[in-house]
């Protein structure tokens, strides 16, 4: 049988007759949270992963956090953060990171390279290379190499469904270092990520933002191009086109006030076709982005801890 989402609704009750106090209590915390959860966590910053220059000049350093107590080998998440592929930066997903290692992972958050720097395929081939490069320091680190998963949101949840739909394609691998080391992956956990660059609403809004003076994270990711113009690399971008047999288990998570489900409307039949296990879960009342905040934060952590668990078995 297919497999079909799973959603999962957080619902809360507020009586009629709540006081002011009572009310405040109730609304969501929007807040940003705080990258303070220190307890059992080594942070090691700034490691060095892989050079993306023939000249070994340029190099791409990532941040590792691991359980502080060694008890064997740990599945490990490699983590891209989001930003339109033209911001961000490692720390974005600290406060996660530290989370989930509480939980009994190793998580790795490498740099990748922005649009501004380098279009598409460049950051995909920084995301491989930060996997093998997991894969090849698993015994320095304490991972376990056959349990490696992706996570990320919006550019980032694009980044973290590549690199599960790729498994096995070799043209992504780049000039990184580490070559002769899988890049495979045997889990994912997508946040608000284009897995279809060719879906229809999102045409429309690049049709749109090309008939004025503003651009488009996505039309500078694709280095300037517009889907009427060379639909061919919206299509190489796209995780939908690569995906295969290979494609490990994936779990959707979005938030309900941003177009939930939307993005995955021809992915999810595809992954049916294959019989790829994959989940679906929604936020209640969250917007763009929601694994920052204090409301959704917990839920997005547990609701990762759980799906990984079943499937990095």
């Amino acid at each position: 049988m297919p497999n079909r989402p799973l959603c999962f609704l957080l619902l809360a009750t507020i009586s009629g007759g709540a006081t002011a106090q009572d009310e405040a209590a109730t609304k969501p915390d929007r807040t940003r949270v705080s990258p303070n959860r220190h307890e059992g966590v080594i942070r090691e910053p700034h490691i060095q992963y892989t050079h993306v220059d023939e000249r070994r000049k340029r190099r791409l350093t990532l941040d590792l956090y691991r359980p502080a107590k060694a008890e064997g080998a740990r599945p490990a998440i490699v983590m891209f953060y989001g930003g339109g592929w033209m911001n961000g930066r490692p720390g974005q997903l600290t406060a996660l990171a530290q989370s989930l290692v509480q939980r009994g992972y190793v998580c790795v958050v490498p740099q990748y390279r922005l649009s501004g720097e380098k279009p598409f395929p460049a950051a995909v081939y920084d995301c491989k290379a930060a996997i093998r490069w997991s894969r090849k320091n698993a015994r320095r680190y304490n991972i376990d190499p056959k349990r490696i998963a992706t996570m990320g949101g919006s550019a980032g949840g694009h980044l973290a469904g590549f690199m599960a739909a790729s498994n096995g394609v070799k043209q992504f691998e780049g000039e990184g270092d580490h070559h002769g080391v899988s890049s495979d992956v045997q889990a994912a956990v997508v946040m608000c990520g284009a897995m279809n660059f060719l879906e229809p609403f999102i045409v429309e809004r690049l049709e749109k933002a090309a008939g004025t003076l503003r651009s488009d994270a996505v039309i500078d990711f694709m280095g300037g191009a517009l889907p009427g113009q060379k639909t061919g690399i919206y299509r190489e971008a796209s995780p939908l086109t690569h995906l295969s047999k290979r494609t490990p288990p994936m779990l959707f998570i979005d938030g309900e006030l941003d177009k939930p489900g939307l993005r995955y409307a021809s992915f999810w039949p595809k992954l049916d076709e294959l019989k790829i296990p994959y989940q679906f879960i929604k936020m209640p009342g969250a917007p763009h982005p929601f694994w920052h905040r204090r409301e959704w934060f917990i839920p997005t952590v547990d609701a990762t801890d759980a799906f990984l668990k079943k499937h990095l078995r």
